[in-house]
């Protein structure tokens, strides 16, 4: 491929010599040119109308009132952007504003629950502090009547949940069935 390329390159080259005139020499010149007189001169002439032709020329009616009209369009093409970017921005302004109303009572909600748990924290301290204190008391009387009051209270849970007078004994929780009209039948068995 690389091959390819040089052929093709070498043909274009050739091409473009055969396009261009040929000179007599790279900086030949007019007879008679002044390069001063030239340079002098550069102000004189209209440089735009010798790099885009007079496409922009005065004088002609024509092309003016053209020119007075597209001028005309492109004002009110780029008022109609103004107006669109406007109303962009200010939906943009109040976005942010939302935004940092919301970032705001987003921190003090977060600022009070650092507070909320800063104070539980000191209190598991000191219930743990408490703890080892009371495990290291070398009566261990203390532990022994805690875990006999909590299996006390467990029995007393489960002998109240047994006894009838207090929703236990022998009731079931009401069954619910449907019938063939899709009725619903609430029963206790």
């Amino acid at each position: 491929s690389n091959l390819f390329e040089l052929f093709v390159a070498a043909l274009c080259a050739q091409a473009l010599r055969r396009a261009l005139p040929r000179r007599s020499s790279a900086m030949s010149r007019p007879t008679g040119y002044n390069i001063r007189e030239r340079m002098a001169n550069r102000f004189e002439v209209d440089q735009r109308a010798a790099l885009f032709g007079n496409r922009g020329a005065r004088g002609r009616g024509g092309d003016d009132a053209h020119g007075a009209v597209s001028r005309e369009m492109l004002e009110r093409q780029n008022d109609s952007q103004i107006a669109d970017l406007e109303g962009k921005v200010g939906q943009l302004i109040g976005l942010t504003n939302a935004m940092g109303k919301e970032i705001r009572s987003s921190n003090g909600i977060l600022d009070g629950l650092g507070m909320d748990f800063d104070k539980t924290n000191s209190l598991l301290k000191g219930t743990m502090s408490q703890l080892k204190v009371m495990m290291n008391n070398k009566g261990n009387k203390h532990l022994c009547y805690m875990v006999a009051f909590v299996f006390v209270l467990f029995f007393l849970m489960y002998l109240l949940r047994k006894l009838h007078f207090f929703g236990g004994g022998g009731s079931r929780a009401p069954k619910l069935s449907l019938d063939s009209g899709h009725m619903v039948n609430i029963t206790t068995e």
